[in-house]
């Protein structure tokens, strides 16, 4: 079983994330929260394999949690989600140690993109 903590701000993405992969029988959402300084927190007792981070996000940026979660954990799985202008923070994110990057509602990339992260 893969474990997968999102960071998502918005309500009606986290439903979507969890309308997804609820009948994936080899990945758990282990949690879901809505800011940076959450997934801080939570990430020691979850223990992830793979985190998707939201670009933008109440208080820290999801830049900044990259960043933050790359220096603590430095083999965590990163896939970040945006539903801006992908090209005006790849590079930014990809500097951070985002390991893929993603277009939040295209429900087939998402499920696509993750079965990579975990290969």
């Amino acid at each position: 079983m893969r474990r997968l903590l999102i960071v998502e701000d918005h309500q009606d993405m986290q439903v979507m994330y969890r309308v997804i992969f609820r009948k994936n029988p080899d990945i758990e959402i282990v949690a879901q929260v809505a800011t940076a300084e959450e997934a801080l927190a939570i990430l020691p007792d979850v223990k992830p394999d793979l985190v998707i981070v939201d670009i933008s996000l109440p208080g820290m940026d999801g830049i900044m949690l990259i960043d933050e979660i790359r220096r603590i954990y430095p083999n965590l799985k990163i896939l970040v989600a945006t539903g801006h202008d992908p090209e005006r923070y790849l590079g930014a994110a990809t500097r951070a140690g985002a390991d893929g990057f993603l277009q939040k509602g295209d429900v087939a990339e998402i499920r696509s993109k993750v079965s990579q992260m975990f290969e």
